[in-house]
């Protein structure tokens, strides 16, 4: 059973009520066509589950009143901040996103590198198509923390960015490293990078090496970058479970 996801602000604790709009009150009304008397069970995207009973059904909104509720179930302890060049084809990056966030994924930050052949900036319908992507994947795997998309950055302002995290990875084509990673005792988080279908410039690994990043191999076979980052996120999570 999926979840259903409702912004912060429309559920009110004190009353036992919480209601769904926009594109989930289509979602449930519209394609699933849910009636009242049904249980669903919603997420506010910050932990939070609600055991619910559809009240009413009026024009734009979905009523319902609270049965239960539950915390951060099924979230993993790692969080991972994803940096992702966009592809060339904006299908296979959706793919990746989508993926990314089924599989626990924290954060994702596209990342422009000297041979992103796409250079997008996901401003305005772009940015809101992404967030679908992200809300629809996070109630389909049962998940209560939606992930952020974050505007796109450079791999300078990725580095000042990083510049104070302590597990930073980097899974580069050309590196021989497969041991497992072994994390700071201080943090679980992860920042971890993948690059374009051209690959990193071997400048771009060396200024990331040199500032503390760590250049970790998925092994001989050379994958898709949409491959390789589904694998990585779960290769992380996985081992750190």
């Amino acid at each position: 059973m999926e979840y259903y996801y409702t912004e912060p602000e429309n559920i009110l604790v004190q009353t036992g009520e919480l209601f769904l709009k926009g594109s989930e009150y289509d979602h449930v009304v519209k394609v699933l066509r849910k009636r009242t008397g049904e249980e669903i069970t919603v997420t506010d995207g910050i932990g939070n589950i609600y055991l619910c009973v559809i009240s009413d059904l009026k024009e734009f909104k979905v009523s319902c009143k609270i049965q239960g509720h539950q915390k951060n179930l099924f979230e993993p302890n790692t969080r991972i901040r994803l940096f992702l060049s966009p592809l060339k084809s904006k299908e296979r990056f959706e793919f990746a996103v989508e993926k990314s966030v089924e599989l626990g994924v924290d954060s994702i930050i596209p990342v422009i590198t000297a041979n992103t052949v796409k250079k997008s900036d996901f401003a305005g319908k772009k940015s809101e198509r992404i967030r679908k992507i992200i809300i629809r994947a996070m109630c389909q795997s049962q998940r209560c923390r939606l992930p952020e998309f974050y505007e796109s950055v450079t791999i300078e302002k990725l580095i000042d960015d990083t510049q104070f995290d302590l597990n930073k990875i980097v899974m580069y084509e050309f590196s021989d490293d497969r041991t497992p990673v072994k994390l700071s005792s201080d943090t679980e988080n992860i920042s971890l990078i993948v690059g374009p279908e051209g690959g990193f410039d071997e400048s771009e690994i060396e200024l990331l090496i040199r500032n503390g990043w760590k250049a970790k191999s998925l092994g001989k076979r050379k994958l898709r970058a949409e491959t390789a980052a589904i694998i990585s996120v779960y290769e992380l999570l996985s081992k750190q479970q």
